[in-house]
């Protein structure tokens, strides 16, 4: 039997036996008859065929081999299976000529890389993240980008190498040299890889910072000179393991790492919070501070609570305050002027505390969403409400700038405000300043937390940064044939490490946009490490979301994660230190900042032991665990957003030659089965706003697992949430899906049940809520004929959508593109992306398509 095959581009490549049978099996499912047994048996049958037919050490093409699958399967009197397979290998012809077209190659110089992404993510990957040149062109492919990040990553690991660093500090001070990073660019190289002149900036950067603080052993030409002699070669596996965490969609780190690492911005984090204190200096600085942060791709959030209210005496001028809202207008403003070089838009959070003189002002901010824009706004909700809204006495709206009481309001009326503002406008946000607070480790030292980045999940202090990186839980669940599949704990294990160590060494590598934001940073290095895939996990698993069993799993996967995440850490500090807020935390005390670890009745891991190691040895982070959107980083992944279940199973995508429809693939893959998978099935589904519970035939089984977003109970939303905020360090950004005819009395219990279940915060978005609605599924309102046939378009090595096309809509390389769309967003808001016309979802506390991966603030 051969071993090896040689690919379209001349590539040589180990044959496998498993990618025939996988391929047959495929074609089985797709008929509607699989049989993975047959499967089997009929590439054995195409393996003896090529061994007659090719000569001892020739290399069969592998274009030989799948015209002998043809043969086989003609032959052996299946006819059926030889169509599926003949139309799958041109769809794949389509496909490879659309990736060429995306990707700006020639033929046949598709590689490795580039074929394990779907079409989707490879637009996305073109349109935001791959290097361009002047004129826009397209000048780095995926793998390339993986490289430069993966290597840019790994350098800091180099510097805690026991030659060159001491943990303890007291080397002698080396004195500054200069280097010029341009000029010695591809003059070192870590084993294989070459540094380009931005991995060598990041590179010197974090030596002289090291230097200053006398950790480093050696010069930094004696430095060099070790690389030069090869002693950094062995971290060449290190690049390689990150390499593989992201190219086979394992653990994707969040936008501004991908975009910027090994290239000019080198900052790697997303989120930022900017202090605004009651003066005009600083919301000046404020301004300026967000302005070079948007530059670099970082969203930020502030708390607006310290300003005076409006009408409030204002002593310089002997005039009055115009108040928190109207500066929340100028941040508002300086981000609709402010770009950020083609990554993504600038996303700010706005916060006001519920005892604020202005809050009812503020709850109505955004009514009709028809201001603040570039905003979330979320409401701190102080402890004391709850207790006069259970009490029925009088709240306290007390002046930010003397500590008076300015005005005493009914709190069951504020909370009638709040409920009413979110059922129309889906706006503010509510956060719970004490379940914040409760598990936050500084807050003997530097006080409570009162903000958060614009998505509501990373909880900071003024001038803290946090870098996010989400891992693919639906990578982990393995198939074996015919047999039943299971979830690969022992492989997420190890990659939990790789990731907490990739987001570890962004904290050093970082080019932090200001040098306060370095400095905090540096001090409590916050990781956030999440997961993407959970609604299509739960769908292989068969496993109804949100359902008791659901939530079981849910919380056993979040303290897996995080149990081993934390281990890292520890493990980091006792190479590298820990933290240097280590002392002004309450890790010291032995407690831990989530609310699993007083549920001891729910452990399924040795937190107390851990305890131990962390006053032993410390540890390197201040949280590890966030549960952030992750838009655009799904996309690339080919999997479900963050912790949301699947929004739709069918998306409908309306051009002027015709409609696209994207299957969701666990689903399509499961119909295909039941042999229900047809061309009614996609426009009943679709019509249905992407969800199957009123098909009648389809089986109550499959009803039950299938579920859709909008099909799930508000309350059982909340209870998903509180799953997961029982084992995460700061907060989560999920979207609290609820119908149209949801009333303000439902969303008001929905707060109570997030708060009375230890959330830390929550967003609910009411169907139909805005006047232009963001919140769409399945089917568009067609202005063309109807048709019967359909077309799929569809890589089938990889579990990305597929993409079916109504007869007369011809997908042409290149045809289905990210040109700027024809001005359909009216002034209430926005309903179709500006990209690709799809119409946008609300998920993840954000507006985003799930056709290219546009965003508002993911």
């Amino acid at each position: 039997m051969f071993k090896q095959i040689r690919k379209r581009n001349g590539q040589i490549v180990p044959f496998k036996i498993e990618k025939i049978i996988n391929a047959i099996h495929k074609v089985s499912i797709a008929i509607g008859d699989e049989n993975w047994k047959l499967s089997e048996d009929l590439a054995k049958q195409v393996i003896d065929r090529l061994n007659q037919k090719i000569k001892k050490g020739d290399i069969p093409q592998v274009e030989e081999i799948q015209d002998a699958v043809e043969k086989i399967l003609i032959e052996t009197g299946h006819a059926r299976m030889a169509k599926s397979y003949i139309l799958y290998r041109q769809h794949r012809a389509e496909i490879r000529k659309e990736k060429e077209a995306i990707l700006n190659k020639e033929a046949f110089e598709l590689d490795e890389v580039d074929k394990k992404f779907d079409i989707n993510a490879l637009r996305v990957l073109a349109s935001r993240y791959l290097r361009k040149d002047e004129s826009g062109k397209i000048v780095e492919s995926p793998k390339q980008l993986f490289e430069r990040v993966s290597i840019h990553t790994t350098i800091p690991s180099l510097f805690y190498d026991q030659k060159v660093y001491k943990k303890s500090g007291g080397s002698q001070e080396h004195h500054f040299e200069e280097f010029d990073c341009e000029k010695n660019a591809g003059k070192f190289s870590i084993g294989k890889y070459k540094l380009n002149q931005f991995h060598l900036e990041g590179m010197k950067r974090m030596y002289d910072r090291l230097a200053k603080s006398k950790k480093m052993k050696i010069s930094w030409s004696a430095f060099l000179n070790l690389f030069k002699k090869g002693n950094f070669n062995k971290y060449e596996q290190e690049i390689e393991n990150y390499y593989n965490l992201m190219i086979n969609r394992h653990f994707l780190a969040n936008t501004p790492a991908l975009a910027n690492f090994g290239n000019y911005f080198g900052m790697g984090s997303a989120c930022f919070v900017v202090p605004v204190e009651d003066s005009i200096n600083s919301i000046m600085d404020g301004l300026k501070a967000a302005a070079v942060i948007f530059k670099s791709g970082g969203g930020v959030g502030y708390n607006f609570s310290h300003l005076r209210p409006e009408g409030d005496f204002v002593k310089t001028t002997g005039g009055v305050s115009s108040g928190p809202i109207s500066f929340i207008s100028l941040f508002d403003t300086m981000t609709e002027v402010v770009k950020q070089g083609g990554i993504r838009r600038g996303a700010n959070m706005g916060i006001l505390n519920s005892d604020h003189p202005d809050i009812e002002r503020f709850i109505k901010a955004k009514e009709g969403n028809k201001a603040l824009r570039n905003f979330n706004i979320s409401l701190m909700i102080k402890p004391e409400f709850w207790k006069c809204l259970k009490e029925n006495k009088p709240y306290l709206l007390i002046s930010p700038r003397n500590g008076k009481v300015i005005k005493e309001i009914d709190p069951k009326q504020l909370f009638d405000i709040i409920a009413y503002q979110v059922w129309e406008s889906a706006e503010p946000g509510v956060l719970f300043y004490d379940r914040i607070n409760e598990y936050n480790p500084f807050l003997k030292s530097l006080g409570p937390i009162e903000t958060t980045n614009p998505c509501g999940e990373v909880l900071l202090y003024p001038w803290e940064s946090c870098n996010l990186g989400s891992i693919n839980v639906w990578e982990y669940l393995k198939k074996n044939g015919d047999k039943k599949p299971h979830f690969d704990w022992d492989k997420l294990a190890n990659d939990v490490i790789l990731a907490t160590r990739f987001l570890d060494n962004i904290v050093d590598i970082n080019k932090y946009p200001l040098p306060e934001i370095e400095e905090m940073s540096l001090n409590t290095r916050k990781l956030g490490l999440g997961i993407m895939g959970i609604g299509d996990l739960l769908y292989e698993l068969e496993i109804p979301y949100a359902s008791k069993q659901s939530l079981e799993f849910m919380e056993k996967l979040m303290e897996f994660i995080n149990y081993h995440s934390k281990v890292t850490s520890v493990e980091l500090s006792k190479e590298r230190g820990r933290m240097p807020y280590f002392d002004k935390s309450f890790y010291k005390e032995g407690k831990l900042p989530f609310a699993g670890f007083k549920d001891k009745k729910s452990w399924h891991f040795d937190w107390n032991d851990l305890v131990k190691k962390i006053k032993k040895y410390g540890i390197r982070n201040g949280f590890t665990t966030v549960l952030a959107p992750t838009g655009s980083i799904s996309m690339i992944a080919g999997t479900s957003s963050g912790i949301e279940p699947v929004f739709s199973l069918v998306f409908e995508k309306s051009i002027t030659i015709g409609n696209f429809y994207y299957v969701d693939p666990v689903f399509e893959e499961k119909m295909k089965k039941e042999g229900l998978m047809d061309e009614d099935l996609i426009k009943d589904t679709a019509s249905l706003n992407g969800s199957i519970r009123a098909i009648p035939y389809i089986p109550e089984k499959i009803k039950k697992t299938f579920v859709t977003a909008m099909d799930i109970a508000p309350i059982d939303h909340i209870k998903v949430l509180a799953a997961f905020q029982k084992w995460v360090d700061s907060s989560i950004s999920k979207t609290n899906n609820f119908p149209a005819e949801a009333t303000v009395d439902d969303i008001k219990k929905a707060y109570i049940a997030a708060y009375e279940l230890g959330c830390k915060g929550v967003t609910v978005y009411r169907d139909k809520s805005l006047h232009t609605q963001v919140l769409v599924g399945g089917s568009v309102k067609k202005k063309h004929k109807e048709t019967t046939h359909f077309e799929v378009i569809k890589d089938e090595k990889t579990k990305g959508m597929t993409i079916y096309s109504e007869a007369g809509a011809n997908i042409e390389s290149g045809s289905i593109d990210l040109s700027p769309a024809e001005e359909t967003n009216n002034k209430n808001g926005l309903k179709t992306c500006p990209s690709c016309k799809s119409n946008l979802v609300k998920q993840e506390g954000c507006n985003k398509c799930p056709t290219c991966g546009w965003g508002l603030c993911a």
